[in-house]
């Protein structure tokens, strides 16, 4: 049994009125910001908390939907930094056929993992991926923390907004 609630249908911006449908944008846009505060007054990239943000909307509009597709992501970050150590142990051996290798194998990981379900989002996965290595940083724990920490506010950002969104366009008129 889901103890979850159903989810609400959303209402297209279409069929808002547009009082609402500024409303909503306004409530959306404040926690954008909030978020977007926070993550910088924690000395963390404001780029990745957007990652973070997309990835939890990838799939899905529930909260358990949601957490799956934060923890693809997170994932993602992780497999990112296994493919630029295997980039970097392959290079000696291969040269320049190290990062079409490694992205190979991280590739066929990755798309393995449609059939493990709740966290077979290829596409909040490879968010991941792109946090990693637009950071142009050696793989560390400490990167992985800074990026993971980033990824999760602009997650938790984006459930707000969406159940805020909700709230307003569920409204009576």
């Amino acid at each position: 049994m889901n103890s979850l609630p159903t989810p609400v249908p959303r209402v297209s911006a279409a069929q808002l009125p547009a009082t609402r449908f500024h409303l909503s944008t306004l409530v959306v846009a404040i926690v954008a910001s909030s978020t977007t505060f926070l993550t910088l007054g924690a000395a963390l990239p404001a780029w990745t908390m957007f990652l973070g943000w997309v990835a939890h909307d990838t799939a899905g509009s529930t909260l358990r939907e949601g957490v799956a597709n934060l923890v693809s992501f997170l994932l993602g970050l992780g497999l990112g930094a296994g493919t630029g150590i295997a980039i970097g142990l392959l290079t000696p051996v291969v040269g320049d056929a190290a990062t079409p290798l490694a992205v190979l194998g991280d590739v066929i990981v990755v798309l393995s993992l449609r059939n493990l379900r709740p966290i077979n989002n290829p596409l909040a996965n490879f968010l991941g991926h792109i946090s990693f290595f637009a950071s142009a940083q050696a793989p560390s724990a400490s990167l992985l923390g800074m990026l993971a920490a980033a990824g999760i506010i602009g997650a938790a950002g984006a459930a707000m907004a969406g159940w805020l969104q909700s709230r307003v366009e569920r409204r009576p008129v």
